[in-house]
């Protein structure tokens, strides 16, 4: 069986046609009014099926990506397609969805990743190209968490040093 006939028949049997085709249509949608779409990342661009319909930009085979990877029929999970909107236009593309497909049926899902200061601190400088040491002894002295440190606030409050 070729790539696109396992995909199909995957996709088909796992009940993940009108989700396709949902995605399909906005992404659609997005691109005949102007408003930038992203080329698709994380385990989607894995999907032949999703790149012929457009909704990736990445062609699977040349660069030798997993389907599986992306949906499984051993992991029964719903499928997961990061898209990208430019800022300016994502407005018209969500008021597109909820009007099409009903705002009970629509929601926004956005993920936030949060890093640690000094593992921060690390890769600033790294990027600015410090050198190590400098960087580590600056991020050793990072106390590890946002805030005050708890065990000085009691003496800050009785103005005593810690």
């Amino acid at each position: 069986m070729n790539a696109s006939a396992f995909e199909l028949k995957t996709i088909k049997e796992m009940g993940f046609e009108d989700y396709f085709l949902i995605v399909w249509d906005f992404i659609h949608f997005a691109k005949q009014n102007g408003v930038s779409v992203g080329p698709g990342r994380g385990s989607a661009a894995g999907s032949l099926v999703a790149y012929c319909l457009e909704i990736t930009d990445l062609d699977p085979i040349r660069h030798d990506l997993l389907f599986e990877r992306f949906l499984n029929p051993g992991r029964k999970s719903m499928p997961d397609m990061d898209i990208d909107f430019a800022v300016a236009g994502r407005e018209r593309v969500i008021n597109y969805v909820t009007e099409k497909y009903g705002r009970e049926r629509v929601a926004q899902i956005i993920t936030f990743s949060t890093m640690a200061a000094r593992a921060a601190v690390r890769d600033a400088g790294r990027v600015l190209e410090i050198p190590y040491g400098v960087v580590d002894k600056i991020g050793e002295a990072h106390p590890g968490r946002p805030g005050p440190d708890p065990r000085r606030v009691p003496q800050a409050r009785r103005g005593a040093a810690p």
